[in-house]
């Protein structure tokens, strides 16, 4: 009996290790289309930006705004799912904290773990996109 307990145990911890597998590399995803998005919204920024006031271009100017409004909210959006995907992902068992301190230590690290992984995968997508080796 003790041995059928200690094998469920087993099974739920490598459960337990294949979702959290699963949700980290989840928002790993998520912070890859977020700094996609965000790269689109600087350079929809850059064009609307570029175009404004040029009567020839009124069209373009007023599509490259709705695109930069468009990716940057997409952008806002997709960072706040992976915050809260690493949220649940990160766990501090072995701490005295109390619940309110241990759960705002627990924000803080995943908004700083997931905003310096889209700065990380911008930059790489930024070098692939104009094809620096």
């Amino acid at each position: 009996m003790a041995l059928a307990a200690e094998g469920e145990s087993l099974t739920t911890l490598a459960s337990n290790q294949g979702s959290r597998l699963f949700r980290a590399s989840l928002a790993a995803g998520l912070m890859v289309f977020a700094a996609n998005c965000f790269l689109k919204y600087l350079w929809w920024t850059a064009c609307y930006s570029a175009w404004y006031g040029i009567p020839k271009l009124t069209e373009q100017w007023k599509a490259a705004g709705t695109k930069a409004s468009f990716n940057g909210w997409t952008f806002i959006v997709l960072e706040a799912v992976a915050v809260t995907v690493l949220f649940n992902v990160i766990s501090l068992r072995s701490t005295r904290l109390s619940g309110f301190l241990k759960n705002s230590v627990r924000i803080a690290a995943t908004v700083i773990i997931a905003t310096g992984s889209t700065t990380v995968f911008a930059l790489v997508l930024s070098w692939i996109k104009q094809g620096i080796r």
